[in-house]
């Protein structure tokens, strides 16, 4: 893992603009620091000065030389002094050579250049100084040296400038580590992607305990691997399936066509022929047509026909279709909805699924037989059912009646594709809803649960 590769990750990225960020905004608060800090040192200063300056001016004429002298012999780094200026402007006690040039009598600090004696040199330096004329025409000029501020001022500057490389480069390390972390697990998820893409379907993208970003992408993914996983194996049995269910109805009408022409002694017999072969052609056509309106329900076509649905109203619709075909067989049908429920969802797709549920109850109810449909509320979701008295499905067999062309031995003496269950489970995945089938002391009941899935 090379070092540039790490620098170009987007997590290195964000680290070093958080960085960025971080620095510029420590730089406003050093610099909010230095300001606040340097402006009040300024300011005491400016105060002592002003002080000073106005409690010697109070002092008695013959006593201020000496007050002078004493006041400020203990400065040992004669940072600050005074001088008195005869009324010519010579000096008679302190440090400076001449009265500040620019410096106003005003009794308030000013930044001046002065030139002064120290140690018995002359030195040209920056000072606060405050400049007062006495009632008896000499001036006092009370300053304080600039380059203790200076320090002062440096001294900070340094300290912030040591605080904020550190920070910097702490930030910038931790951004590397995380990059290089972030790089290992997106090379991890590229390689298995990899082999995934080389046909290893079974494969799954890794997941952490972490729950970030990565760690619910990936579980997302693989809730997608396991779909296209189920769908594809879907797709290997539809071909032993077509090639079962679809090529009986055609064999069947070829031997029919064949014998036809062979013994067919009048037109009524050929008509005969005829009209059982269109009966095979049907019921092959009938099979396409099926698959194809799976793989439409499938593809998720049909959301735009969704809305608000009375699921009792579809009950008692499902239930009128039916009653005729019951009573054929003298199966009692019974619609039980005392209150009625709404849902989102396509109305029409929604109906077809019960209808069919409800066509193979009375395919497998026995004659003589009941059948119900009943409505209620399981907590928070409407459930659907469909019950009738026949002898249900075993439980190892329920999953796989929901695959396409699945028949179980008991049920291959009744027409059929063996689709019903596969557009039910097609139509009830595209609204979220679920199905349940149970084995009851008495009959077998299917219900549509139309609530969250709660296995995706």
């Amino acid at each position: 893992m090379s070092l540039p590769e790490v620098l170009r990750t987007a997590t290195f990225r964000n680290a070093a603009l958080i960085s960025g960020i971080f620095g510029l905004a420590t730089l406003l608060l050093f610099a909010f620091i230095f300001w606040q800090t340097a402006g009040y040192e300024g300011r005491r200063i400016d105060m002592f000065l002003q002080y000073e300056a106005n409690a010697l001016a109070h002092e008695p004429p013959a006593r201020l030389i000496g007050d002078i002298t004493a006041k400020f012999a203990g400065d040992l780094h004669r940072t600050t002094f005074a001088t008195l200026f005869a009324t010519d402007g010579k000096p008679v006690a302190g440090d400076l050579v001449a009265v500040p040039r620019g410096l106003a009598l005003d009794g308030l600090p000013h930044l001046v250049i002065v030139d002064r004696v120290a140690g018995g040199d002359h030195a040209v330096e920056a000072v606060r100084a405050v400049g007062i004329k006495l009632p008896d025409g000499r001036l006092l000029v009370v300053s304080r040296s600039e380059a203790g501020l200076a320090e002062l001022r440096a001294v900070i500057a340094r300290a912030l400038t040591l605080g904020l490389m550190p920070a910097l480069l702490f930030a910038l390390l931790a951004g590397t580590f995380a990059s290089r972390r972030a790089l290992a697990r997106v090379k991890t998820i590229n390689s298995t992607i990899q082999r995934i893409m080389d046909g290893g379907l079974h494969e799954r993208l890794p997941t952490g305990n972490s729950h970030d970003v990565l760690d619910q992408l990936a579980g997302r993914v693989n809730d997608m691997l396991n779909e296209i996983e189920r769908l594809l194996l879907e797709v290997k049995g539809v071909g032993d399936g077509i090639a079962h269910d679809v090529r009986t109805p055609l064999a069947r009408l070829r031997t029919r066509l064949e014998g036809g022409r062979r013994r067919a002694a009048d037109q009524a017999a050929l008509q005969a022929v005829v009209d059982q072969a269109l009966t095979d052609l049907d019921q092959a056509f009938a099979i396409i047509t099926s698959l194809l309106r799976i793989g439409e329900i499938e593809g998720a076509r049909r959301r735009a026909g969704f809305g608000r649905v009375s699921l009792k109203q579809i009950l008692h619709e499902a239930a009128e279709l039916y009653l005729p075909v019951a009573e054929l067989r003298d199966i009692s049908l019974e619609a039980d909805a005392p209150t009625d429920h709404e849902v989102f969802a396509d109305r029409d797709l929604l109906f077809e699924a019960v209808a069919n549920l409800v066509d193979n109850a009375v395919k497998f109810a026995p004659s003589g037989g009941q059948m119900r449909l009943s409505l209620w509320r399981d907590g928070t979701d409407p459930v659907l059912r469909v019950w009738d008295s026949g002898a249900g499905i075993p439980p190892q067999e329920q999953a796989a009646t929901l695959q396409r062309f699945y028949r179980s031995d008991r049920s291959r003496h009744i027409h059929g594709s063996g689709l019903g269950l596969s557009l039910v489970a097609a139509i009830l995945r595209l609204h979220g809803f679920r199905l349940a089938m149970h084995n009851l002391e008495r009959g077998f009941a299917v219900d549509v649960i139309c609530g969250p899935d709660t296995r995706r």
